[in-house]
């Protein structure tokens, strides 16, 4: 007989469960003990998506902190860090159309912008001030062409082995734009604010595929 799943939530335990050969019975199981125990929460689509946003975004994090900002720099790690990094801003952006009531498709980040309201806009301006990257950017203008220059990013540099050059990535621009759309996602109530990115230590550009 298998031992007992134990279940913690938020780091406290709070009681065991059987394990059996089947996966959603188990989850069934566990969900339902949370729920006696008055600790259960239901998820909405606009935190599944954040979280997700939140995980890829601390992988990039993770992937410059100990690789990336060193000397010299581990250039394995470019490649994941940029598309990790590139899918992170595709779920900010879509969890911020969600927060203001737009469901959005698709990984063209510039149609994920534009199609963001007017008060998303100003949102992320307003968190401008508050992050560690600022890079040159200070309006919306001049936002608007970084995520242009990062548009594709997730499609290239996923496939980069298939491609002789893909186009010109910036780590401090790209960071600062990661750091804008998390905070202004995670000032939101209905995301219960979460943690805030890992520390990216130092800043530099990343040339264009073919020079790395």
């Amino acid at each position: 007989m298998k031992e007992p799943r134990k279940i913690y939530v938020d780091g406290q335990f709070i009681g065991e469960v059987p394990t059996t050969d089947d996966n959603q019975k188990d989850m069934e199981a566990a969900i339902a003990l949370m729920r006696e125990k008055g600790v259960y929460r239901e998820t909405s689509r606009e935190q599944a998506i954040f979280r997700q946003a939140l995980a890829f975004a601390t992988t990039s994090a993770y992937l410059h902190r100990t690789d990336l900002a060193t000397v010299p720099r581990n250039g394995v790690s470019v490649v994941p860090f940029v598309v990790n990094a590139a899918f992170a801003l595709e779920l900010y952006l879509k969890t911020l159309a969600l927060l203001h009531g737009n469901d959005v498709r698709g990984h063209d980040l510039l149609e994920l912008f534009d199609a963001l309201p007017t008060a998303a806009h100003q949102a992320l301006l307003s968190n401008f001030a508050n992050s560690k990257w600022p890079c040159g950017i200070t309006d919306m203008v001049v936002f608007r062409a970084e995520i242009e220059r990062l548009r594709h990013s997730f499609v290239e540099w996923r496939y980069l082995h298939e491609k002789s050059r893909t186009g010109e990535v910036r780590f401090g621009e790209l960071i600062f734009v990661m750091e804008v759309l998390h905070e202004t996602c995670r000032a939101d109530t209905r995301l219960r604010a979460q943690s805030a990115i890992p520390e990216m230590d130092g800043c530099s550009d990343l040339p264009a595929a073919s020079s790395v």
